[in-house]
């Protein structure tokens, strides 16, 4: 199953808010809601299904968006990213202390934001390995959450990987290497260039495993680790 990613827009400005809704709607993500404070952006956290969060640093009410930042990185994990109208350093300096996964200074354009959420995700994915029983995949140019277990087998293809899943195939750009240790430990590699959902094999022998019919190499660098794990 594959959903688009929830963002919560917090920002205080009503046109600069409706233009990022616009921006994002268009491209084929949806909003989980707008906030205009931190105490709506914290009652939608609290409520709402929010997978990335979008966030001015000069918001109104008791506490900015640095405030925010912190809350966020401390009671969710979640992805977030700053939008300022001040690139002075001393804004910077205190905003990279809550460690967003991207920053935008105002004005900025549509391919800005959509650069910085795409920067967001892969750092996001990186930092959290496995936390989740979902990763955050770009497909048709859109983030979706896409359920681990539904991953049959992943094929290395040059600069990507090709995740073949139950209803659709995706492309990540990744390395085996750095893949695997996203996943849980019943994906197994079988070759330099495949790794395995173990749970959806069918059928193997000393040279393959199957997987709805489909064959999947086993190389002698990993033969005796995979039928070591397949016979237990």
């Amino acid at each position: 199953m594959q959903t688009p990613l929830q963002i919560l827009i917090v920002e205080d400005e009503f046109i600069t808010q409706k233009t990022i809704s616009n921006y994002l709607v268009e491209i084929g993500y949806e909003i989980a809601g707008l906030a205009m404070s931190a105490k709506e952006a914290k009652e939608i956290l609290d409520t709402k299904n929010v997978n990335f969060v979008i966030l001015d640093i000069n918001i109104k009410g008791e506490h900015n968006g640095i405030w925010l930042g912190n809350y966020i990185k401390e009671n969710y994990n979640l992805p977030f990213i700053y939008l300022t109208a001040y690139s002075d350093n001393e804004t910077i300096s205190n905003a990279l202390e809550s460690e967003p996964f991207s920053y935008l200074v105002k004005p900025f354009q549509k391919h800005d934001l959509l650069t910085s959420i795409e920067v967001s995700v892969l750092n996001y994915n990186k930092l959290n390995p496995k936390k989740e029983d979902t990763l955050l995949i770009k497909h048709n140019e859109v983030y979706k959450k896409v359920i681990i277990s539904n991953i049959n087998y992943i094929e290395s293809d040059k600069n990507y990987l090709k995740l073949y899943c139950e209803e659709e195939i995706y492309r990540y750009r990744s390395t085996i290497t750095d893949f695997i240790s996203l996943l849980p430990k019943e994906f197994i590699q079988t070759h330099k260039g495949f790794i395995v959902n173990s749970k959806k094999i069918t059928g193997f022998s000393n040279s393959f495993v199957e997987i709805e019919k489909v064959k999947i190499p086993i190389s002698k660098t990993f033969k005796d680790d995979v039928l070591n794990t397949l016979s237990l």
